[in-house]
């Protein structure tokens, strides 16, 4: 005999939290930082740059109550480390003065209360202004010269952080930060002259190293003052037995004396690069005996 089964039905009961954004109470008028220069090159420069300015909050109708608001600086663009630019760049970091963290914040964040700042408004004010300092805390790092420029987005609650959605407004904060080209070359050994000396011409090659240093693109020019050539001391004449006529390379290219336009190589860097200076002098067989001296003026500008 089966035993009979009785079905009870419960009713459940679902409780269901939302979380509303609070109505925007505040604007907060664009900030745009003044322009940063930055020399990666520079060893006597900072090692990091503080720049302070103030935000603007404005409250919104004709509320009389007091607000106290929680605001951040969120990078829309950097997922790790807040930068300039997306991938490469100054690094940036924000603080609030009423306390000195930092209030930087990343989109990928979903909570990130612990950073920001605070600012006050009593009853009767419209308006108020909040004052942040901006790091860049990587100078010393190889930064490619360019121009690099973020906007950033203010995140801010009208009330409660813990049961409300924040407010946002894209792109309100401007930051430009220019790394300029330039560049440092000598001869390896800390030098700005040097000297290759052929000896009794057993190799027509000899070398020599040049040190350069750059935050970008740059062009090499080379200059003899005998006319391209190595001339025999006390000689009478510029006779073609007196003279031993040379070539130039850089870095293993042909380098054209005495031309205009020069040989263009690509950044070297903060580290910097050792590149070779090659001369390779023509078949001495025919000339006099003597000692043969040319200067050659080498000159490494920025190239835009």
């Amino acid at each position: 005999m089966k035993k009979p089964m009785i079905a009870v039905l419960l009713p459940a009961l679902a409780t269901m939290v939302t979380t509303a954004a609070a109505a925007q109470c505040v604007t907060v008028d664009p900030a745009v930082a003044p322009n940063i220069r930055v020399d990666p090159l520079d060893a006597a420069g900072a090692a990091q740059v503080v720049q302070p300015l103030d935000l603007t909050f404005r409250r919104v109708g004709v509320g009389t109550e007091a607000l106290t608001i929680a605001y951040q600086i969120v990078d829309e663009d950097s997922p790790i480390q807040s930068r300039i630019g997306v991938s490469a760049g100054p690094q940036v970091e924000w603080r609030s003065n009423d306390s000195g963290r930092n209030i930087g914040a990343y989109r990928n964040e979903a909570y990130a209360l612990l950073r920001s700042g605070t600012v006050s408004l009593a009853a009767d004010e419209n308006s108020k202004q909040a004052g942040i300092r901006l790091f860049l805390t990587n100078l010393r790092e190889d930064l490619p010269a360019g121009v690099y420029r973020e906007q950033f987005t203010i995140r801010y609650w009208c009330a409660d952080v813990d049961t409300t959605l924040p407010n946002e407004i894209p792109g309100i904060l401007a930051v430009t930060v220019q790394v300029p080209n330039v560049l440092s070359a000598n001869i390896a050994g800390a030098s700005t002259r040097g000297e290759i000396d052929f000896l009794d011409f057993s190799t027509l090659s000899r070398s020599l190293s040049i040190q350069v240093r750059s935050t970008g693109r740059y062009a090499v020019t080379a200059r003899s003052l005998n006319g391209k050539a190595m001339l025999r001391e006390g000689a009478a004449s510029t006779s073609e037995a007196d003279r031993i006529s040379y070539d130039v390379r850089f870095g293993g290219r042909d380098l054209a004396l005495d031309a205009q336009q020069g040989l263009v190589n690509p950044r070297a860097g903060l580290e910097g690069q050792r590149i070779p200076l090659d001369v390779i002098v023509e078949d001495v067989g025919a000339k006099r005996a003597g000692v043969y001296r040319d200067t050659l003026i080498l000159t490494l500008a920025p190239v835009s």
